[in-house]
């Protein structure tokens, strides 16, 4: 294949000449082999090293065009992007080794002319991901607008902090390439090799406003870096606050980036630079039908190769450069007025209570009278106080711009860049389905009645429906006739002679005790109605203060049995492997602080400097243990753990939204023990409305959990799980240095 003279330059750069020789040559055998198997388009699992860039630039030397997914894709997702990309061969690399793979049920697809470029699958916050190619001329386009705008040279160095598998990255990576620009890359979760880098070597580093905020907090107030003279957020708008934090911690602001997956970069700008502001157009990129300055349009650029991009933005231009009022689809219309949702989420963010939050508009039914919805991440230590946030709106936006509704959440769901999803759509099942779990209910009521009454532990002992009646007094034809249903219905089967089955059915009744309680309260008909119309701080649970015996005693018995004290044994095990001597332990419990107990079983607790926190209302009222028992999180910040474990608490809003707050107070080198009941699809995933009703604010799935302290710098490792009725999994995190 002929490659244009620019990309041979590429190819004899730093980046291929990092990897060994022989290895680089094991690499390319193999792709010369996939590529006379005929593939245009493969699927290449990228991760944030060197090795992954060189990698990438082999395989678009073979010919090959790579869909680029990030190396932590789970199995059902990368089937996906297979299917959407018509691509079976998946190039992945393991311990430096290049692995060619097959993808199953993938239908052949490509085009025999495609062009050469990279794939890349868009985040899916403005609706469905899609697929995106783009031909190796534009990332050439797109790397020299960085070579342009800031002057790159070979004398300077490009710290890569975003994961270089995101667009944003990847045309940075262009023009760090094509200057002949030093390149260091860390992934995103190596907080403290990042902060390193830009103290002593980088000159450039490309951030997203959720790695600058975290890189922020981390280094706290610490001066100029030696050599740093830009550090570029792209994925997402920079406000006040994180600009000055910024500033304050590495001693420049954030210069600024925007563009589509689509365009690569389009405007850029220098710090300082105005809150929310990107910047100006980028060398090559002109603004068409721009009207005067100050009046809000649709944006649309012309490109280096003629083409016209349409951004679907809604930007103003003001002296201190342009600036996003929102996407076409989501910008808020109030009259002939556009509103930007990052300014009202920008002062919202101000407010001393408020952690996080986003903006959205709600479309109504006339035309340019949209609503505004607030969603607000609201510290466990306030009280919730809508009229002062309101107030606080009220005296910094105008009236058009105060939201009409603040909700309080737990959390804002957000894409891997930082950026807040949007509002979905879903569609009901068939009819089919939802008839059949309409009715489900009349079989879990048949269950627990027979439980409730007696009757089924009574059969299981081997005794048969007379015998039932005369021992628990109960009616015996009706008793006939509901055990006959029954076994229509596969909850038991008639037995010739008696058996005792009373053991088996001995280790379900915890249970099933626990689940008659939650269906006479908490769970009843029209207990989820109710929530959904007050939201989950006014529940009847949280309104109802200290929760009745019976209730806390069946919910430890189920939580807190002899299966809780075996994970606990097994995740003490693993600790102490690799940790001797006594453990300070934080744990943070909804199971009568099990690990603690289980651990002073062990004699491996440091009583003295060790803490338990009880969340979630169910805890037993009078715990005896010699350890502190502190009232919530907030208590003694200052002491660092060697374990903070979290037991059945991450649903809960203290722990759930400020999680990097809570993981801060490990010590170097410490763990962090999650066991959880995780929502997984099918029949487990109805625990799911005890967590609306009363079971926590925060509604995780593991894959979230990974990928949220992923994003902190913590690797885990599965300990056990448990994939029943419910999905349980303990993990033990560790922090990657």
């Amino acid at each position: 294949m002929v490659l244009e003279s620019w990309f041979e330059a590429v190819l004899e750069g730093p980046i291929v000449a990092a990897v060994a020789a022989d290895r680089r040559s094991a690499w390319e055998r193999q792709l010369d082999e996939l590529a006379q198997r005929g593939p245009r388009r493969v699927l290449l699992l990228l991760d944030s090293t060197v090795e992954h860039a060189a990698l990438m630039l082999l395989v678009l030397k073979r010919g090959l065009s790579p869909l680029l997914v990030a190396g932590d894709t789970p199995s059902d997702e990368l089937q996906r992007y297979a299917v959407r990309g018509s691509t079976r061969q998946v190039l992945q690399l393991g311990d430096g080794n290049l692995l060619v793979s097959d993808m199953p049920d993938v239908p052949d697809g490509q085009a025999a002319d495609q062009p050469l470029g990279l794939c890349l699958m868009t985040s899916g916050t403005t609706g469905e991901p899609s697929l995106v190619i783009r031909e190796l001329s534009s990332w050439r386009d797109e790397g020299l607008r960085y070579c342009n705008l800031l002057q790159l040279g070979p004398d300077d160095r490009v710290l890569f902090v975003a994961p270089i598998y995101h667009a944003y990255a990847l045309g940075w990576l262009w023009g760090a390439i094509l200057a002949g620009a030093g390149v260091e890359i860390c992934k995103p979760m190596e907080l403290g090799l990042a902060q390193q880098a830009l103290r002593e070597r980088a000159t450039h580093c490309v951030l997203t406003p959720m790695l600058a905020g975290l890189l922020a907090q981390r280094a706290g107030t610490g001066g100029r870096c030696a050599r740093l003279k830009v550090a570029m957020s792209g994925a997402g708008p920079v406000d006040q606050v994180l600009d000055s934090q910024f500033e304050q911690a590495f001693g420049v602001g954030l210069s600024r980036n925007y563009g589509s997956t689509e365009s690569g970069a389009l405007f850029g700008g220098v710090a300082p630079l105005p809150a929310l502001s990107i910047g100006f157009p980028l060398p090559g990129i002109r603004v068409l039908d721009e009207p005067p300055a100050g009046e809000p349009f649709v944006l649309r650029t012309l490109l280096e190769n003629g083409k016209v991009h349409d951004t679907g933005d809604i930007v103003e231009r003001t002296a201190g450069g342009y600036g996003v009022v929102g996407r076409q689809s989501s910008a808020i219309r109030r009259g002939e007025r556009w509103i930007s949702p990052f300014e009202i989420a920008s002062v919202i963010a101000s407010h001393v209570a408020v952690i996080d939050c986003t903006v959205r508009a709600v479309r109504s039914r006339q035309v340019g009278n949209d609503h505004i919805f607030a969603f607000v991440v609201w510290s466990a230590e306030r009280a919730w106080d809508e009229a002062q946030l309101r107030a606080h709106c009220q005296q910094r936006l105008g009236a058009g711009k105060v939201p009409d509704r603040f909700e309080r959440v737990v959390s804002i769901p957000r894409a891997s860049t930082g950026k807040p999803l949007l509002s979905r759509h879903y569609r009901p099942a068939s009819n089919e389905a939802l008839a059949s779990v309409a009715q489900a209910y009349k079989r879990s009521q048949l269950l627990l009645g027979l439980w409730q009454s007696g009757a089924l532990q009574l059969s299981a002992q081997g005794l048969n429906i007379d015998q039932v009646a005369q021992r628990t007094g109960l009616n015996a034809s009706m008793l006939a006739s509901a055990f006959d249903i029954a076994a229509a219905c596969g909850l038991v089967s008639e037995s010739r002679e008696p058996l005792d089955e009373s053991p088996r059915l001995e280790a379900l009744a915890p249970m099933l005790d626990l689940e008659v309680l939650s269906a006479q309260g908490y769970n009843q008909p029209g207990s989820l109605t109710e929530v959904l119309a007050r939201g989950a701080w006014q529940r009847s649970f949280e309104r109802a203060g200290e929760q009745p015996a019976a209730l806390r005693e069946a919910y430890q018995r189920a939580v807190a049995g002899p299966q809780k004290r075996l994970l606990a044994q097994l995740a003490w095990r693993s600790v102490q492997r690799v940790r001797a001597g006594a453990l300070r332990v934080l744990d943070v419990s909804a199971t009568g602080a099990t690990y603690t107990r289980v651990l002073l079983e062990r004699a491996g607790l440091d009583r003295a400097a060790s803490r338990v926190v009880l969340l979630g209302g169910l805890n037993p009222p009078d715990l005896d243990i010699p350890v502190a028992i502190d009232p919530c999180l907030a208590s003694g910040k200052a002491d660092l753990f060697d374990v903070i474990v979290l037991d059945n608490t991450l649903h809960q809003a203290p722990v759930a939204q400020d999680l990097a707050g809570l993981l801060a107070r490990l010590a170097p080198g410490g763990t962090l023990i999650v066991d959880e009941i995780f929502l997984q699809d099918g029949e487990a995933a109805g625990v799911g409305l005890d967590w609306l009703t009363h079971g926590g604010t925060a509604y995780l799935r593991l894959v979230d959990l990974m990928s949220a302290l992923g994003r902190l710098g913590f690797i885990g490792r599965e300990l056990s799980r448990r994939e029943s009725t419910i999905f349980q999994c303990t993990i033990s995190f560790t922090k990657e240095l």
